[in-house]
């Protein structure tokens, strides 16, 4: 499900054990969209150059990511028309090989946005030379430079290699990438901030709020932890490392606007 908080607002390096899992996470969820589109159920002509794997998910999955893809594309393309004739910005947390930046730049619609996304840094290494080394999506990005080891930029897109965790190094690279505190801004996170320790969330979310003046916050999330389809959810991701770590705090939808509300 989708929840999304409006507001206008004046929006150590503790490591985790292992990142590997939750970077798995990625990969696994790029073959399940694509199976999703090769299914027919939704166009994206670019997910394709993202997954070396061709799967053929069960029908349950496929429609579950058809439901979480229109869901993502309705907000992103309300918000863009929304603020059409501003500057703006998205910024996609937790972002992995997603392949919302080139749908949308290929229906023409971010001529006034720029879009950053943002994931541990060897995923955006994997992600930037996939780009780069594939003309239909490097032509979207055209005047790339590195900014540092960790930030690539381009006239309407930046990519930045970042834990989350490491809240005051994401600060310093959103610098790096000329991000605008003042503009309209949309936070994006699909399936990310589960995965983050609960302390780490509510301090990114907090710091969001103080940040960005006029902001909104997307976050699709898992919920509803005690039916059927949740208990099989939980053991699915704690089998694989990657435990779902605030599904148990926050487990409906209204429990989770609570909590954005609560963060500012």
């Amino acid at each position: 499900r989708t929840t999304w908080i409006r507001r206008e607002m004046s929006l150590s390096k503790p490591q985790r054990k292992s990142v590997k899992p939750v970077q798995g996470t990625n990969d696994s969820s790029i073959v399940s969209k694509l199976s999703m589109c090769e299914a027919g159920y939704f166009l994206d002509p670019f997910l394709k150059y993202f997954s070396a794997r061709h799967v053929r998910r069960a029908p349950l999955i496929n429609r579950g990511y058809y439901i979480r893809a229109v869901a993502i594309n309705h907000v992103l393309t309300k918000f863009l028309e929304h603020f059409s004739a501003v500057d703006t910005q998205i910024i996609s947390l937790g972002a992995g090989f997603d392949s919302c930046y080139f749908r949308l730049c290929s229906e023409g619609r971010m001529t006034r946005c720029k879009f950053i996304e943002v994931d541990f840094p060897s995923t955006v290494q994997r992600k930037l030379s996939i780009i780069l080394s594939t003309p239909e999506l490097s032509c979207m990005v055209p005047g790339v430079s590195s900014r540092g080891d960790n930030l690539t930029v381009s006239n309407h897109y930046c990519i930045v290699g970042c834990d989350l965790y490491q809240l005051d190094e994401f600060q310093k690279l959103l610098g790096l990438a000329d991000v605008d505190y003042r503009i309209p801004t949309l936070l994006l996170s699909e399936c990310v901030l589960t995965y983050m320790d609960m302390s780490k969330v509510n301090s990114l979310l907090s710091w969001s709020a103080k940040s960005f003046s006029h902001a909104v916050f997307c976050t699709y999330e898992q919920i509803n932890p005690e039916d059927g389809f949740g208990v099989v959810m939980q053991h699915h991701f704690l089998s694989v490392g990657s435990p779902l770590r605030n599904i148990a705090l926050y487990p409906t939808q209204e429990s989770q606007e609570a909590r954005y509300l609560q963060m500012g």
